[in-house]
């Protein structure tokens, strides 16, 4: 389970500011939000929760991107005494602002670092946060964060000579069908509704995944060694039976 607060402190950090050269246009409305939404994480770094508090409603809903629901208090509590020397982000980017009269909603994307004993974890995340505007302020409601499938598998050495036996049509349903080819001494893979096809890179024997999904493919054999299929391997563990109809 990730740390809950990695988005009050760990995302709090500043220094994935937008610079003026990076910055979209946006009207002064929509800048007044983004100010807001600096002005917080600049308090949570310095770990002024005085600071911090007014941009922030009471009741304001930290859903964590281990599915989790935190309240101010509990962020407050927890991150009051904890180091941020290990726990960092940067280069926040892709600021959307949406208006709806006095509500706001603004999503970015961020770059996370988080550091333990024997590796440094770096992810990319994607955060949503509403506001409502009171007494000429924007106030937090509501964030939300998760990480983005973003693989950091390292592909292993195979013998692109068995690529062969994996060539065919894997049935998910009826109607969504991945259609496995060779090309290039390389596997690719192309479900029925993608404009592309996308490489399989090797994991193991048998075991295969994609850059933009965390989950793998396992080829599945029968007692002749013939490929009837393979199973795919969501990252929260549950498993999708795709059978070869082709």
């Amino acid at each position: 389970m990730r740390y809950f607060t990695c988005l009050l402190l760990a995302s709090g950090l500043c220094a994935g500011m937008l610079s003026a050269a990076d910055q979209p246009k946006f009207s002064p409305e929509q800048q007044e939000v983004i100010d807001a939404h600096n002005a917080a994480r600049e308090a949570a770094l310095k770990r002024d929760f005085a600071a911090w508090a007014p941009y922030v409603a009471e009741d304001c809903i930290f859903s964590t991107d281990d599915g989790d629901i935190k309240t101010k208090a509990q962020l407050i509590e927890h991150g009051r005494n904890l180091p941020f020397q290990h726990d960092h982000s940067e280069n926040q980017r892709d600021f959307v602002v949406h208006l709806y009269g006095n509500t706001a909603v603004l999503n970015l994307r961020f770059t996370t670092h988080e550091q333990f004993t024997d590796i440094d974890i770096i992810t990319e995340m994607r955060e949503t946060e509403t506001f409502v505007k009171q007494n000429g302020s924007w106030l937090l409601v509501a964030r939300q964060w998760g990480a983005l499938p973003i693989n950091f598998h390292k592909p292993t050495a195979a013998d692109p000579h068995t690529y062969k036996d994996y060539i065919g049509q894997f049935e998910w349903r009826p109607g969504l069908v991945d259609t496995i080819s060779v090309k290039g001494g390389k596997l690719w893979s192309k479900m029925a509704e993608d404009e592309s096809a996308e490489e399989n890179l090797p994991l193991g024997p048998e075991t295969f995944f994609v850059r933009d999904d965390l989950g793998t493919i396992t080829f599945v054999r029968d007692a002749h060694g013939q490929v009837t299929g393979y199973t795919y391997h969501r990252v929260d563990g549950q498993d999708i039976h795709a059978r070869k109809v082709k």
